[in-house]
């Protein structure tokens, strides 16, 4: 097949393979397959990540090489291009300008002129701004079409039109006529948002969770959790806690520093790990300093997606502390590993986190509630092993390999091309 992919995301967000895995798993399944995809994207994606505040260089490190992937790539012109500052209420309005109204004419303009020089299978819209490009191709080009979701913030919104007003741009996504779904159980409830948003599409959904390397994945011995805590420098009696993440506001990461506080009373040797890059940085920082922390929070900053293993090895808890969901890629990797985890319980979180048998659901992210929490566990090693063994269960009877995930999709897109045998 020759699938024309519209994204308008960097295939890592962040440099030197760190972020989430699942886009560039994606590409790399299709082209171990033998089929041929060709990438629409901006030069500098709607995930990326610049430490200054400014837009990233353009050219950057470039995407990654992938056997059967080329790429159709373009500068969207930006305000944050300048030479002058732009506050945060302009920058940010800059971004949506240029990720909901520009790239989706600009995408499809790019990609009309591919399909009028040559045979495209399939249109595969991944995530909103892909998906309000192919809203535009199919008005003229009527091709098989994939709709791809890495989840959706839009559950909070549901029963709010002012809200989902404020959202456009995910409600037109959401909407657009294709002829499979695949919304990825991240526990936001995508399924409850399409079924509200585009009835239409249930019969033609697969909601699937992520796939995992199994085969990495696995628990660290005494010697081996030693072993990476003197690789990166953490004294051996330090309680560790990690998070694993993008650093944005929805993530919540502000909650884990200011429970160290409370928390420090008691437990002196307590220390954060934050691992991840984002634009809410510089702010945790700030957070650190201003609560007298600073020395009990290492931040790691963003790491290639394979070396996050190393930290979990390391670590005695993964905190996983947002409202909307805590059931991303961090989550699953962390209950194959065995290491016991302590979840607020928002959205769908509590399908895969059963209080007191695979980790400890939180009622509220409140500061007091998390740092409980963490001291009980800090205080029973025997208790942190047994939920740690009860996550690594369960990861062993639910998760599947990225090979099995993809193999699914695949099965899925290649029967929707080829048609009825």
């Amino acid at each position: 097949m020759h699938i024309l992919m519209l994204c308008a995301l960097d295939v890592w967000a962040l440099p030197g393979g760190g972020g989430a895995p699942s886009l560039y798993r994606t590409l790399r399944a299709y082209g171990e397959r033998g089929h041929r995809v060709t990438f629409v994207s901006p030069r500098v994606g709607a995930n990326s990540f610049s430490p200054t505040g400014r837009l990233p260089n353009a050219e950057g490190e470039g995407p990654p090489a992938i056997p059967g992937v080329s790429y159709q790539r373009f500068t969207l012109p930006s305000l944050q291009g300048s030479r002058l500052p732009l506050p945060g209420p302009a920058a940010q309005a800059d971004q949506k300008l240029r990720f909901a109204l520009l790239y989706p004419v600009m995408a499809a303009r790019r990609a009309a002129q591919l399909l009028q020089r040559e045979p495209v299978d399939l249109l595969y819209a991944y995530e909103v701004h892909g998906a309000l490009a192919v809203r535009r191709l199919r008005r003229r080009w009527r091709l098989p079409t994939v709709a791809r979701f890495q989840g959706t913030v839009m559950y909070p919104t549901l029963g709010s039109p002012l809200a989902r007003l404020r959202k456009y741009e995910e409600v037109l996504a959401l909407r657009l006529p294709a002829d499979l779904y695949i919304m990825t159980d991240d526990g936001t409830r995508g399924d409850d948002v399409l079924a509200q948003l585009n009835p239409a599409a249930m019969p033609k959904m697969r909601f699937w969770r992520n796939g995992l390397d199994l085969d990495r994945l696995r628990k660290a011995g005494p010697l081996e959790r030693n072993s990476r805590r003197r690789a990166l420098g953490l004294p051996d009696d330090a309680f560790v806690m990690l998070t694993a993440s993008r650093l944005v506001a929805w993530k919540r990461i502000d909650r884990a520093i200011a429970a160290l506080p409370p928390l420090l009373k008691t437990l002196p040797t307590a220390l954060l790990l934050v691992v991840g890059d984002g634009e809410e940085r510089t702010r945790l920082e700030r957070l650190a300093e201003q609560l007298g922390v600073a020395r009990h929070v290492l931040f790691v900053g963003g790491v290639p997606q394979e070396e996050v293993l190393g930290y979990m090895h390391a670590a005695d808890l993964l905190l996983a502390v947002a409202d909307l969901t805590n059931v991303g890629n961090p989550l699953l990797e962390a209950m194959a590993c065995g290491l016991p985890i302590a979840a607020v319980d928002g959205g769908d979180t509590r399908d895969l986190i059963e209080d007191g048998v695979s980790g400890r659901l939180l009622p509220s992210g409140d500061t007091e509630v998390i740092a409980h929490a963490v001291l009980g566990l800090a205080e029973d090693a025997v208790e942190r092993l047994r939920l740690g063994d009860g996550a690594q269960r369960y990861a062993e009877e639910h998760f599947w390999t990225w090979e099995a995930r993809l193999d699914a999709e695949l099965e899925e897109v290649e029967r929707l091309v080829q048609g009825p045998s």
